[in-house]
């Protein structure tokens, strides 16, 4: 028996198939994840209150520190063009560039950032406290409530079809980025008072062909169709529990996964299905690259082979 044959007997003996042996990661405690990103080598683990840790193509994890990093993150964002770990936590908003010697700098206000978003190489939109923070290479510019901004604190932001969509915690606002600025066009708005929102409170977007769902703080998700003037709800919400913040994503043909306080559900909104984890609370998802997905929870990181039922 060749050592191939002897290894995968053993494996299967101790209860674990060779591709679920691959995936084992090493010095990562019990966090209660935030957030999950991955580069095309690494996968960046935030705790909400354990700050980051950086796992390498080994499986091995180590804990990132610097001076300017809070240790209570809320949200991640990786861009591989210039190599730049962006985070948003309780103190503001921070970029780590992760090239030879790593250096993280601060940037924009020092309150809580709950939403990260690529705009392009170099630029990036943070939502929190303080409203939106646009970031290039000139510096930050803040449009919050001290600009005049409608709406209070930002926790979900996506682009689609020329348009920013900003959830906040008053409802789903739209309009041309420029427009995000003191001066600028009015925005489109749908709330639980105009009757196109289930809830006021929202936590995640996810542009998909000509829709874009939205992810509610606890009366599920909703879909509304893009490309028009008026954005209007083209289903009624589904009981997926109180979605969590960038808990919405793509898995391909019309299907999504949703990641709620009541469990991991995938499948179309009309029909969904809970996916078994070990932890019910589920915080993020991204795709491991070696296949399957990172799941993240209130008790760890697991790794599941498909978001199939």
């Amino acid at each position: 028996m060749n050592r191939l044959r002897l290894l995968l007997l053993l494996l299967t003996l101790c209860g674990l198939s060779a591709p679920a042996q691959a995936h084992q990661l090493r010095g990562l405690p019990a966090l209660n994840v935030a957030a999950l990103a991955t580069s095309t080598e690494e996968l960046f683990v935030a705790g909400f209150d354990e700050g980051l840790f950086i796992v390498g193509p080994d499986g091995n994890a180590r804990r990132f520190q610097d001076p300017a990093l809070s240790p209570h993150i809320n949200a991640l964002s990786w861009s591989e063009s210039t190599r730049t770990l962006w985070l948003g936590t309780a103190r503001g908003l921070v970029g780590c560039e992760l090239i030879r010697a790593a250096r993280c700098r601060r940037v924009g206000p020092t309150s809580a950032v709950h939403a990260l978003l690529q705009l392009d190489a170099g630029s990036l939109l943070g939502g929190g406290d303080a409203g939106l923070t646009f970031v290039d290479q000139r510096g930050a510019r803040v449009f919050g409530k001290k600009q005049s901004a409608p709406f209070r604190s930002v926790w979900a932001l996506a682009v689609a079809a020329g348009r920013l969509y900003v959830g906040t915690t008053n409802g789903l606002f739209w309009g041309a980025p420029e427009a995000f600025a003191p001066g600028g066009a009015s925005l489109g708005r749908a709330s639980l008072v105009s009757g196109n929102l289930p809830d006021d409170w929202v936590t995640a977007l996810l542009p998909q062909k000509d829709r874009l769902f939205v992810g509610t703080y606890n009366a599920g998700v909703v879909s509304f169709t893009l490309g028009t003037k008026q954005p209007s709800s083209e289903a009624s919400d589904v009981a997926l529990g109180y979605v969590n913040p960038a808990g919405l994503s793509a898995l391909g043909d019309d299907r999504l996964a949703v990641a709620s306080m009541d469990g991991l559900h995938t499948g179309t909104l009309s029909a969904t299905v809970r996916v078994a984890t070990r932890g019910r609370d589920i915080t993020a998802i991204v795709p491991a690259k070696a296949g399957g997905y990172w799941v993240g929870t209130r008790q760890g990181v697991e790794w599941l082979a498909t978001l199939a039922p």
